[in-house]
């Protein structure tokens, strides 16, 4: 059993078995032993009805057709520069939120497909204003029995950071076979250094503690993360004319993190087969990247829906 990534999804089929927790368990398939993802990045919704309702009917298209196990949203499911300077002004857009959230999520509610979500800079409303990042995933976590989220550890910086738990088939007991993490990076800046924002130092060493635990160790795992890391910009610039590396399209610069916090090594050392971002409208890009007889996976998945630019 494993993760096999082929551009924004792993295969399978649908069987939904609750968890201790009342959460879906996720889990590969009896027969193919596969998964199948369906990922939405940067889907900016809170732009406008008419773009909202177009991003409701492309959702709803592409889930009934795709028939996912699980979706994630990874980034910018809405647009914090679209809600009210009332709200803003006031220090709390909760009520906003809740809309916002609503809708996104509307469609994966309504056809009963678990669903993980990662916050994008976008996701993020400005500093000091409700609700904050670790709110949001708390809100999604405790309104919709569909959601794979969980509440960030308190002492870690970020709101959507957790793991979702991939069991080897529906009876299986014991230790996952595979792991989705879900990380956060942030919205703007990084170590005092301006740019956009990254995955901070306190969430790896994270990651790495669980990576390493009698649970997950040697697990096999993909992580999603909004914003860019730096190295897919280097294996663009060093392998983009390669089809055998990379796949895709760049028809924009690509917008990393502004400080190399070191994701990607403790990901390449801890079992990790795919980094999957959004964040970069118009690149869908995916570098392979091998080493040591090991092989990972960078890239994007495409912009999703009707808000925001490009796609």
């Amino acid at each position: 059993m494993g993760l096999h990534a082929v551009h924004w999804s792993l295969f399978a089929v649908t069987v939904l078995v609750v968890g201790a927790e009342g959460r879906p368990r996720m889990h590969f398939h009896d027969n193919t032993g596969e998964l199948k993802i369906l990922v939405f990045s940067d889907l900016h919704y809170g732009e406008g009805e008419d773009k909202d309702r177009r991003s409701d009917a492309f959702q709803r298209k592409m889930l009934e057709a795709e028939k996912p196990d699980m979706v994630v949203f990874n980034g910018d499911a809405y647009s914090d520069y679209s809600a009210p300077e009332s709200c803003k002004g006031s220090g709390d857009c909760t009520e906003w939120f809740k809309t916002q959230w609503g809708r996104f999520t509307s469609a994966v509610r309504q056809l009963q497909i678990p669903y993980a979500f990662t916050l994008g800079n976008h996701d993020h409303l400005p500093a000091g204003v409700k609700p904050d990042g670790k709110s949001v995933i708390t809100y999604d976590s405790t309104h919709s029995e569909w959601s794979l989220s969980r509440e960030a550890p308190p002492v870690v910086s970020g709101g959507s950071v957790y793991y979702v738990p991939v069991y080897e088939n529906s009876t299986a007991k014991g230790k996952p076979t595979g792991v989705l993490w879900m990380l956060d990076s942030g919205k703007e800046n990084c170590m005092g250094l301006k740019g956009w924002g990254c995955t901070t130092g306190d969430q790896i060493e994270w990651f790495k503690s669980q990576a390493d635990s009698d649970e997950l160790k040697g697990v096999q795992g993909i992580v999603f993360v909004h914003i860019p890391l730096q190295e897919i910009l280097l294996y663009w610039n060093a392998y983009g004319g390669d089809p055998s590396l990379v796949t895709g399209l760049k028809t924009e610069d690509v917008c990393c993190s502004s400080v190399n916090t070191g994701l990607f090594a403790a990901a390449f050392d801890h079992n990790v087969s795919g980094i999957f971002h959004g964040h970069d409208h118009n690149n869908d890009f995916l570098a392979r990247v091998e080493s040591n007889s090991r092989t990972i996976h960078v890239g994007y998945g495409r912009k999703s829906g009707y808000g925001g630019y490009g796609g």
